[in-house]
């Protein structure tokens, strides 16, 4: 179990966890849920105090966004692993060693719009 606490307006950026699923349940304020699936769709969901949201698959990129203008989120996390790792998208394709070739991500992305 983790407690994640997120400030008003805060975020717990878009990461995943190569090995477990994961449960979050909100205890206090509001948030904004979601994950990415395979298809590269996203699935959203608002969570209230006292909701809950499974986190499906291993290693599918998600995120958590306090909506609360006024109240930190707090929330707790159970992951069915007791190493689950963790990777933050952004840090690991933005701060890699060495850096991803600016050719090949320009390339990529192009190809992408």
């Amino acid at each position: 179990m983790a407690r994640i606490d997120i400030a008003v307006n805060g975020l717990v950026p878009p990461h995943s966890h190569p090995r477990p699923s994961e449960v979050t349940i909100l205890l206090e304020g509001s948030l904004l849920v979601g994950f990415v699936d395979t298809s590269n769709r996203l699935h959203t969901q608002r969570l209230r105090s006292g909701d809950s949201f499974i986190f499906p698959s291993k290693g599918l990129i998600h995120f958590l966004y306090n909506t609360h203008v006024k109240i930190p989120a707090l929330a707790v996390s159970g992951l069915s692993s007791q190493n689950p790792g963790a990777q933050i998208s952004s840090i690991a394709a933005f701060t890699s060693n060495p850096l991803i070739p600016d050719e090949g991500v320009q390339d990529k992305w192009s190809r992408c719009r």
